[in-house]
């Protein structure tokens, strides 16, 4: 499968030209997972894988071409200024930003350029606004694992040494 860790280590540094203070915690579903919202620096961005889908290449399945999905999660604080609006306006710098990081980036060299699918609002309080953008590429997945070793009778035998 393709690990998201080159996508959540890209997201480490802001694009050219932004102005604003960069996300103080990038990472991924464990993070996000563990993220106490009282307790947080933000602005945050964590990246959390979406659904699969399938196209199968061969029957033995040893090869799939692949369409993976991830949400790029962004957290900011919702303060209340004087000017109507300016906080989406801080939400929609910060979606832009990691769009221009993320769009049509090659997370390998055989993997298809990554595509921004849209987005959808997580959570909208009085302290802070999640937003989540879906983000999709597509892969030839290959590096399946080997079929195990052969059992003899009730004592497995083909596990690899540790």
């Amino acid at each position: 499968m393709i690990s998201l860790t080159p996508v959540i280590q890209h997201l480490h540094s802001a694009p050219a030209g932004f102005t604003r203070p960069w996300f103080r915690d990038v990472g991924g579903a464990a993070e996000y997972a563990q993220a106490f919202a009282e307790a947080l620096p933000l602005p945050a961005c964590w990246l959390v894988r979406a659904t699969d889908n399938s196209k199968t290449v061969d029957n033995e399945g040893r090869a799939e071409d692949m369409t993976l999905a991830f949400d790029a999660i962004v957290a900011i604080e919702n303060i209340r200024t004087q000017r109507a609006g300016e906080t989406d306006d801080v939400l929609l710098a910060y979606r832009h930003a990691v769009r221009q990081l993320l769009q049509g980036w090659e997370i390998e060299a055989d993997i298809r350029p990554i595509q921004f699918k849209g987005g959808k609002v997580l959570e909208y309080t009085a302290q802070d606004i999640y937003w989540a953008d879906r983000y999709m590429f597509n892969a030839l997945i290959t590096n399946y694992l080997p079929d195990p070793g052969p059992y003899s009778e009730l004592v497995y035998t083909g596990a690899p040494a540790l």
